[in-house]
């Protein structure tokens, strides 16, 4: 074979990486409509005034600073310092439901970014070390430059290959 034609162990090797490379980018995807989703129904109830932020923070994987950034973003008009409300409990039971069902679907979907994430470095590391891909087509085939690719088989203490 000639050197610009890839092996059959490379063709396999790239074809993985391009496969878990959609899925990692896949999930990527999802967790950020799920973020997005999830701010959404923070502003809204925020708006609506149907809980407290400190209620909506609790029910969310975000504190309430973070609620409050995110409110603010979302236009939502601070309350004077001194105004009271009262919260009606249906409606606080119907926000807090729905944050949590949103929140839930958001740690899926960022469990779902972690294990994305752990099959395609697995990947890179395995054809790093194995001398099937060099760094530079490994690149070729990731979300990654170079440079992390060469990061990543350090940190699992692939020997290093030179003048790859």
């Amino acid at each position: 074979m000639s050197p610009t034609t890839p092996t059959p162990d490379e063709t396999k090797a790239a074809r993985e990486l391009d496969r878990l490379t959609g899925r990692f980018t896949q999930a990527e995807e999802l967790l950020a409509a799920r973020r997005e989703e999830l701010q959404a129904a923070i502003v809204k109830h925020l708006k609506a005034r149907s809980a407290p932020g400190v209620t909506i923070s609790d029910h969310t994987p975000y504190d309430r600073v973070h609620v409050g950034r995110i409110g603010k973003a979302g236009g939502v008009e601070p309350l004077p310092k001194t105004a009271k409300l009262t919260y009606e409990p249906a409606k606080v039971d119907a926000a807090c439901a729905e944050l949590d069902e949103l929140t839930t679907a958001y740690n899926a979907a960022e469990e779902a970014v972690e294990k994305a994430r752990k099959a395609l470095h697995a990947a890179i590391v395995r054809h790093y070390e194995t001398r099937t891909l060099g760094p530079g087509k490994i690149a070729d085939h990731t979300p990654y430059r170079r440079n992390r690719i060469l990061q990543l088989a350090r940190e699992a203490g692939a020997p290093p290959i030179r003048g790859s």
